[in-house]
């Protein structure tokens, strides 16, 4: 009798192991599937965000153009002062622009003359889309 219940225990044990075993299975290939849509969902949005539109690429490469006038200007500044590395404002830079105020960004940004041995940049810069196209920056 006491063989019986030892086995009859085993068996309830190990069915009850078993039961336990292929609820968690299920449970893991639930969430794992969950998070399959989930990141689905995300790389969805980012790829729409990322997507660069014609006037958003006209404007920051309108952009871009204006950034290297101005690090032209900038250059021909320190260069009319005697020596690089000195200070440059947009008082120094407006004249060699042909402008009498500093320009704006076509997107809205605002431009930055930065020290010297830095690239002028505007306030808008990479924008964080998957095209660089559409960035307010210049490399050099």
């Amino acid at each position: 009798m006491r063989k019986i219940i030892k086995i009859l225990t085993l068996i309830a044990i190990l069915v009850l192991a078993a039961v336990v075993w292929f609820n968690n299975v299920g449970d893991i290939r639930g969430r794992v599937l969950g998070a399959r849509v989930r990141v689905r969902r995300e790389l969805k949005k980012v790829m729409e965000a990322g997507k660069a539109t014609p006037e958003n690429i006209e404007k920051a490469k309108a952009c871009r153009d204006m950034l290297h006038r101005i690090m032209r200007a900038k250059r021909a500044a320190e260069e009319r002062k005697g020596f690089a590395g000195v200070t440059i404002t947009w008082k120094d830079i407006l004249p060699l622009l042909n402008m009498k105020e500093i320009p704006l960004c076509p997107s809205g940004g605002t431009y930055h003359i930065n020290p010297a041995l830095q690239v002028p940049s505007c306030s808008i810069g990479s924008n964080g889309t998957v095209d660089l196209t559409d960035d307010h920056n210049i490399l050099n």
